[in-house]
């Protein structure tokens, strides 16, 4: 902390040397230039002071500046090669813009379309237009760019136009989740499972080519089983002209209107995410309650989408992309192999559209089967359209038709009905003919509704109604029944419901997520979960929770109801006992009671102790153990139990991802799935932690920063408080916005090395004019400016390093000294 006073004693006289010089800018403005007066300044050798730069207002040298570029306060994706041109006769200087970079300003066309060009068309005259003005911060690097908002194209805070956005770098990618647990009772066969689920990838431009698997390995009772699949291999690009994405390759039909199912094929349709912010879709929150350590599997037609370890309570999960249509299945795995299964509904009210607008989704290709993606019959063509016919009213419709005898189309409005929420009604005929059967017809008509009431803090997430008629038939039915699968539960009505309601005068939270179907040829599932909460204060304890929370399930041949209470007591930062109690048919009533530590959030840790009320009483209670660790380079958790005379278990996972570029390589936190990151480049210096811990430079100066939003701005930012103090950081926050799927990638001016205040003098006793610049010969960063008297500030030296001083025309060279000898405080440094 030494060196950082100095450092700062150091800027304060040349900001006052610099100050006094900027005073003289107010000389008669009819003087071409500037003549500084330097008996004013408090230098020792007034002759020798560098201060032409300073002759003109606000004058920068001609030259090439690689510069980070501002609009309106935003910055753009990238550094750009930034060119001021002699102009006066050398007197002054042009700032020179090229058309691709005005390009990226966002203007309106009428505006960008009345600028001029100069310098043989090379650049464009912005500053022919008085209302903008372009700035150059020497200091930061910085060209500020300031325009009219009625002259860009669309100006929203929350959303930056597609000219700005970046499709990122060449670079390949995988992203795993590693699971592995064993199962050990008293009396009886022992368990091992291994599995994980991932996406390797590789991106070239704007494509994205992605291969999701999955692998399984269990051993229990001398038998073996073990599987690995692709479930996945498809390619995908934005095109920002049209607001579209389009893929190829194994995927699943992403639509609106029907349900989903699996394809080789094609398809393009419009991405809302591109749009300026308004009504975004809606994923689904899956909610229950586990008995113990459990594992909670998501899946959808085989395909594994979630999987991650909870403890025993109620978990909620909400990791669930938006693109996710149709029907969820849901396994829940108990640590003493117990297993529960249900169906959760993913739907979400049909596009709306703004008047005139039109939204749109295209897909064809052939179905895929099973695990193993076995093409099957028929082709088939999916379209869709959503037309905004009037200001708050919608028209959509859509069409399923094979090359064989299935065909679905459907027509619906949704209308905005604004302070009182969005609302869709539609209706789907179906005609399907299946081999040596009669031709089935039949009508499915549905009610979707949304809505936020922002008065009461509570929303409706979604409500929704569909009744179908006993001769309609899905795609996924038609498929099903075409493929020999005769069984199939024939769907007659659905009501689903997500709702969270907060009531501000008992301070509590309500929260609701409920499914009920009905079939023609079935007995009836039911799903519902609801949770009420409170956090309030008992005299000297602060932040005291409470929650009641009933789960029912009841599927196929399960009928399951649960009961929860949770009270949970902080005693301290970061640490609380909790005491909870549960019930159901099974365990009948059990209690648990634990302490949970949070202290350092990169290392939280929690033992428990319990069980069902009749074994705790004879000694056989549960006793259990977690401990999660957070890394810049993965997660690891590990839960493990022990239940007298009866069994023992481990539960532990890795959560991680590895990202390569011709840049460098890094493994890095696990959260993007399709979303974009960034890889930052320090230049060897390692050590650099990024946006509270979670990303920090390898021994290569590279790390990787996840869990960006595509298409949305997101600020990386340096934690500037952690950073070593061998280690200075030129620049602390980097903004990006960047495409789906995107390997963004960011420089960052860093220079690691022993910092000094040194005096610096010429062979001939004299010193470098103030202001002179102090360059590191092995990598040309600037590591200090030359003061008064040759006093200077030095950072990111090393060991018999070479550093030249440049002032003009002229320069010298200094050679480092050992280390040992810098560590004396102030120090010479001969120049020669």
């Amino acid at each position: 902390m030494q060196y950082h006073s100095k450092r700062k004693e150091m800027i304060f006289r040349i900001a006052q040397i610099l100050t006094l010089a900027g005073m003289s800018l107010f000389l008669p403005q009819w003087a071409g230039a500037v003549e500084f007066n330097t008996n004013i300044i408090d230098a020792k050798d007034r002759d020798n002071i560098d201060l032409s730069r300073f002759e003109v207002d606000d004058y920068t040298p001609p030259g090439n500046y690689l510069l980070d570029v501002f609009i309106n306060g935003r910055l753009l994706p990238n550094s750009y090669l930034i060119t001021y041109l002699p102009v006066d006769e050398g007197k002054s200087s042009r700032v020179c813009l090229s058309p691709e970079l005005v390009d990226l300003l966002g203007l309106s066309p009428a505006v960008r379309e009345s600028l001029t060009l100069w310098n043989d068309g090379k650049c464009v005259a912005l500053d022919e237009k008085e209302e903008i003005t372009a700035t150059y911060d020497k200091e930061k690097q910085y060209l500020i760019i300031s325009i009219p908002q009625a002259w860009l194209a669309y100006s929203d805070p929350n959303w930056v136009p597609p000219s700005q956005w970046d499709d990122g770098i060449t670079g390949a990618l995988l992203d795993y989740n590693l699971f592995a647990s064993r199962y050990a009772p008293k009396n009886g066969d022992s368990s091992t499972n291994f599995s994980s689920y991932g996406t390797a990838g590789a991106n070239m431009g704007p494509w994205r080519i992605r291969a999701d698997y999955q692998y399984t390995n269990n051993e229990a009772g001398g038998s073996h089983y073990n599987n690995f699949d692709w479930s996945q291999v498809y390619a995908f690009r934005a095109i920002p002209a049209i607001g579209a994405k389009f893929v190829g390759g194994q995927t699943y039909l992403s639509s609106s209107i029907f349900d989903s199912f699996r394809f080789l094929g094609a398809s393009l349709s419009s991405d809302e995410r591109m749009l300026p912010p308004t009504m975004r879709g809606y994923a689904p929150q899956v909610i229950g309650i586990a008995r113990t350590n459990a594992r909670v599997i998501l899946s959808q037609n085989g395909r594994t989408l979630y999987q991650t370890n909870v403890a025993p309570g109620p978990f909620a999960i909400q990791d669930i992309s938006e693109a996710v249509q149709g029907n969820i299945d849901v396994r829940v795995e108990e640590e003493d192999g117990r297993v529960t299964t249900f169906q959760v509904s993913a739907a979400t009210v049909p596009f709306l559209t703004r008047k005139g607008a039109i939204r749109y989704k295209t897909a064809l290709g052939r179905p895929t089967q099973g695990s193993n993606n076995s093409v099957s019959d028929p082709n088939f063509f999916n379209g869709e359209v959503s037309w905004g016919a009037f200001n708050d009213v919608s028209l959509y419709g859509g069409l399923i038709a094979t090359s064989q005898d299935y065909t679905a189309i459907a027509l619906g409005v949704g209308q905005n009905l604004h302070e009182f929420g969005a609302l869709s009604v539609d209706v789907t005929h179906s005609r399907a003919q299946l081999p040596n059967e009669e031709k089935k017809s039949g009508e499915s008509y549905r009610v979707n509704y949304s809505k936020r009431f922002d008065q009461t803090n509570s929303q409706i997430t979604f409500a929704g109604y569909r009744f179908s008629e006993k001769n309609f038939m899905s795609m996924n039915q038609y498929l099903d029944q075409l493929n020999g699968n005769n069984y199939l539960q024939n769907d007659k009505q659905t009501y689903t419901v997500t709702a969270n309601q907060y009531l501000a005068w008992p301070d509590i939270t309500l929260y609701l997520s409920a499914t009920h179907k009905t079939y023609w040829n079935d007995v009836s599932s039911t799903n519902y979960g609801v949770s009420v909460s409170k956090i309030f204060d008992i005299g000297t304890f602060k932040g005291i929770s409470a929650t009641v929370s009933a789960n029912k399930v009841r599927y196929q041949y399960e009928n399951e109801n649960q009961m929860f209470f949770s009270f949970s007591l902080p005693i301290g930062t970061g640490q609380q006992v909790s005491y909870d109690a549960q019930h159901d048919k099974n365990s009948g009533y059990s209690q648990n009671v634990s302490y949970f530590n949070s202290k350092d959030p990169r290392n939280i840790w929690r033992v428990s102790a319990g069980g069902a009320s009749p074994e705790v009483q004879q000694g056989n209670g549960v006793f259990r153990g977690g401990y999660q660790h957070r890394s810049p380079y993965g997660e690891f958790g590990i839960d493990g139990s022990h239940k007298n005379n009866e069994y023992n278990s481990v539960n532990t996972n890795w959560y991680g991802s590895i990202t390569a570029t011709a840049h460098g390589i890094s493994a890095h936190q696990n959260k993007s799935g399709n979303e974009p990151r960034i890889m930052i480049d320090t230049g060897d210096v390692s050590g650099v932690s990024l946006n509270n811990n979670s990303a920090m430079t390898n021994q290569f100066g590279i790390a990787v920063v996840n869990g960006i939003t595509s298409y949305q701005q997101s600020d990386i930012r340096v934690d500037v408080q952690s950073l070593p103090e061998d280690i200075e950081v030129y620049s602390t926050v980097i903004q990006k916005t960047l495409t789906e799927g995107a390997i963004g990638y960011r420089e960052i001016r860093a220079v690691k090395g022993q910092q000094i205040m040194a005096i610096i003098r010429q062979k001939e006793g004299s010193f470098p004019p103030l202001g002179a610049s102090v360059i590191a010969d092995k990598n040309g960063a600037e590591v200090g400016i030359v003061g008064d008297s040759g006093l200077t500030y030095l950072a990111g030296l090393e060991e018999g390093g070479n550093l030249t001083v440049q002032w003009g025309k002229q320069q010298c060279k200094i050679v480092l000294p050992k280390n040992s000898d810098m560590n004396s405080g102030k120090i010479l440094l001969p120049c020669q």
